[in-house]
């Protein structure tokens, strides 16, 4: 599904971008189980750790480059405390830091726009540590990095 563009009197446009349209998986196992519960506004973040070229100059001023093939990423989800979702995510921390045996558990983790086509995911990832909390009279955001493995970030307009 492509982003719906409405016109405008002079010429232009604007797009208008469907939120159920957007839908954000953690993989366990190789079952999929799309997230809910975020908070409102930015619901989850994402990015590649390393550059994919960087660029500096020698003693001379003759430029210098090496290309980086790091498959390095990140993902900031941002979701209510209380939600399922929570959940879910705490149970993949308690399932990486009370493993036993030789394979420490991992997930994926996927960002699905289908207003635009553009696909973030990993399939392997780890929590990088415990959420923080507090306590108040509102509902409190639980924001979890996820540290990915296997980061890939594909586009289809």
């Amino acid at each position: 599904m492509a982003a719906r563009r409405i016109s405008l009197d002079d010429g232009t446009y604007f797009v208008l971008k469907d939120s159920r349209f957007i839908h954000i998986y953690v993989i366990i196992n190789g079952v999929a189980t799309e997230l809910n519960g975020f908070q409102n506004g930015e619901a989850v973040g994402w990015e590649k750790t390393d550059n994919d070229v960087d660029v500096q100059s020698d003693f001379k001023g003759l430029p210098l480059g090496v290309m980086n093939h790091s498959k390095l990423g990140q993902f900031t989800a941002n979701l209510n405390d209380g939600s399922p979702s929570n959940d879910v995510m705490y149970g993949c921390y308690y399932n990486q830091n009370t493993y036993s045996g030789d394979t420490l558990p991992t997930f994926g983790f996927k960002v699905q726009n289908d207003n635009n086509g553009e696909v973030a995911e990993s399939s392997v990832c780890l929590i990088q540590k415990m959420t923080s909390g507090q306590v108040s009279n509102s509902i409190q955001a639980r924001v979890w990095t996820i540290l990915a493995l296997q980061y890939k970030d594909t586009f289809g307009n």
